[in-house]
């Protein structure tokens, strides 16, 4: 070979021709990563899934060791590899050494902390913005974990693709454990190893090309598959709903429902730290069936704390319990609908369905309460969109179809329309109304005395993590005698009294 000029033709050559020798060893080279890949993916997904959300003695250790293993070379597996696998090895009796198979378990053994470190980051991160909300619709530590990769398609799409470079750009464990035997176990990474140290420039140049064009194909793979994902559905495959999606009915004021005895939740002298922080303090709170009790206070006053504490997503000194419904003898069922609901990438069906699933509605109920659900918040038409390509308010309504999907006795709101322009935050009242009214107990906190007053029934003001005063709502806004600390409230945000 005289000149690169006469190489790259010469490879070029090799490639267009489909040299038998080339393609057969970019096929054993597919074979062997694709594989290692697959079982990288299957034990380094559940391993980052469980670790992200696992708490035992030596977790710490556990991750210190994921992540150390990322960086651990290639040439190490390949020795230690070998040395299991040899004939003195505790697995030479398997005879697989100098195999493909032997370079299958090298390749795995490399991409398995990979996968399972930059997975277990990429749960972590979705944990942080929707965990508490899956949790809440009744999903256990690891299956939250599990639908945050789902959710998270494309972080774990690149994550295999990082693995699938890795593996099939490897040179030294390969080379150990499978010997670079011609027409056995030879790859394009030690085969252009060899041939570039023989002066064969054609052969090597020519599988570098495939070597990048793999990688290449298999990312543009990637991009096509998440791009038909987000496709809208198939008109033979949406949903047909059985009767037309509607808007909300206008809202009529009236005066609130008094509220039934019955309790439903009581909190005791409840207090809930994060770390050296208290959040509540000392809190007492009883809700009663049918109460739509408004939680109102500055930002940092402990409403979205309370809020959560009374839906059982939080530890607390003290006693908070639920208490069984009457005559019914069971538990209420509850459901929260976050300030920013958190929303799978999925459509917009998929994300009711997922909720109703993870509260253990059976099967055969499932797909009738999505489409009753969406119909109720007029979401029905856009039953195959994709969740997150929603508007904020409908975001918010959707988040609202989902919990009453649940067909709670309770529904707890924080904040629901603090983002939303005026019309959707009609919409959202208008909604809330109506849940209110057909019997579900509501404890929402809000940031809008307005809105505190069109729809409560009882009102309490929250202060520096402590209850300061809780009444019905016409003894809270036409009251003369609050604490001071309401009393200033409601002075600051209004500067005036609030009458009818």
């Amino acid at each position: 070979m005289n000149t690169m000029t006469e190489g790259w033709a010469l490879a070029w050559q090799l490639i267009t021709h489909a040299d038998p020798e080339l393609v057969r060893i970019t096929a054993l080279s597919l074979q062997v990563s694709a594989t290692a890949c697959a079982i990288g993916a299957l034990f380094g997904l559940l391993l980052g899934a469980w670790l992200a959300v696992a708490r035992f003695p030596g977790h710490a250790l556990a991750v210190w060791l994921v992540n150390t293993l990322l960086a651990l070379p290639a040439v190490v597996v390949g020795l230690l590899v070998y040395l299991l696998l040899s004939r003195s090895g505790p697995l030479g009796e398997l005879g697989i050494l100098f195999t493909p198979s032997a370079m299958v378990v090298a390749q795995s053994v490399l991409v398995t902390p990979l996968i399972a470190a930059l997975s277990r980051r990429l749960v972590m991160a979705a944990l942080a913005d929707g965990g508490d909300q899956l949790r809440s619709l009744g999903a256990g530590p690891l299956t939250t974990s599990l639908l945050m990769l789902v959710h998270d398609r494309m972080g774990v799409a690149t994550v295999l693709l990082t693995a699938f470079a890795r593996a099939i750009a490897e040179v030294g464990a390969v080379m150990i454990v499978g010997g670079n035997i011609a027409g056995v176990t030879r790859v394009m990474t030690t085969t252009i190893a060899l041939e570039t140290s023989k002066g064969n420039l054609a052969l090597a140049l020519a599988l570098g090309i495939v070597l990048l064009a793999v990688v290449g194909a298999v990312n543009g793979a990637i991009g096509l598959l998440q791009w038909l994902a987000t496709r809208p559905l198939s008109a033979a495959s949406q949903v047909t709903p059985h009767a037309a999606p509607r808007a909300p009915a206008p809202r009529t004021p009236r005066a609130p429902v008094a509220s039934e005895a019955m309790p439903l939740i009581r909190a005791d002298r409840v207090t809930v730290r994060f770390r050296s922080l208290i959040a509540l303090n000392d809190a007492s709170l009883t809700v009663r069936r049918r109460d739509r009790l408004i939680l109102i206070g500055a930002n940092g006053s402990g409403k979205t704390t309370l809020l959560r504490l009374l839906h059982g997503l939080l530890p607390c000194e003290g006693r908070c319990e639920s208490l069984p419904l009457q005559p019914e003898g069971r538990l209420p069922r509850a459901a929260m609908l976050f300030q920013r609901p958190f929303l799978l990438s999925l459509s917009v069906w998929r994300n009711v369905w997922v909720g109703l699933w993870l509260s253990g509605v059976p099967a055969s109920e499932r797909s009738e309460r999505c489409r009753q659900g969406l119909a109720h918040v007029g979401l029905l038409e856009h039953a195959t969109r994709s969740a997150r390509s929603l508007s904020g308010g409908q975001q918010q309504r959707l988040g609202l179809a989902r919990a009453w999907a649940l067909r709670p006795d309770i529904l707890f709101l924080d904040e629901p329309t603090a983002s939303l322009d005026p019309g959707a935050k009609n919409e959202i009242e208008a909604l809330i109304e109506e849940v209110a009214s057909s019997g579900v107990t509501i404890v929402m906190s809000t940031h809008n005395l307005g809105q505190a007053k069109r729809l409560a029934t009882r009102v309490a003001y929250l202060h520096a993590g402590r209850i300061v005063v809780e009444r019905p709502v016409a003894g809270f806004f036409d009251a003369e005698d609050l604490p001071p600390e309401a009393a200033q409230f409601l002075q600051g945000e209004l500067g005036w009294r609030l009458r009818p």
